[in-house]
């Protein structure tokens, strides 16, 4: 075989494998209840969380998931509405601010039962992990993963 035609075929299966493991990872975490579970597990390892711990932030996770399935039942609508709002003649700021006040009611509606599953999650964790929490808080801005810092 030519040398180019190696160097060819290399690079052809290069950019497969890459596009391929991209396309995995792309459909993977598309679905929020992968990503969600995901995050359960990453947080349960990182925290050390006991059986009741992981069944506080399983509860937590439900009721963001919950929240976000509702929220995104109402994004097409939405943005058909808004798809509309922009195309008229003139901007009717009073549908906008009813479809905005509609989107704060639904959000509002659902904010207190999550912030209860949070409220909960976090009362349930003893003081060392509310300091990993803290920690990783802190440090995490613009970075990936929870990272030991010292």
């Amino acid at each position: 075989m030519k040398r180019s035609t190696k160097i060819i075929t290399a690079v052809v299966l290069t950019f497969g494998i890459a596009g391929g493991a991209v396309a995995y990872g792309k459909a993977k975490w598309s679905d929020p209840e992968a990503r969600a579970n995901h995050m359960v597990e990453y947080v349960s390892e990182e925290l050390n969380l006991d059986a009741t711990q992981e069944q506080h932030l399983d509860t937590l996770k439900q009721q963001l998931l919950d929240t976000g399935k509702r929220v995104r039942g109402e994004m097409k609508p939405l943005h058909e509405n808004i798809s509309e709002l922009v195309a008229a003649d003139t901007f009717d700021q009073g549908k906008a601010l009813q479809m905005l006040n509609q989107k704060t009611n639904m959000m509002n509606e659902n904010a207190p039962a999550v912030i209860a599953s949070f409220g909960t999650f976090l009362d349930s964790l003893n003081a060392e992990q509310k300091a990993e929490v803290i920690e990783f808080m802190q440090h995490k801005r613009g970075r990936h993963g929870w990272k030991k810092h010292n």
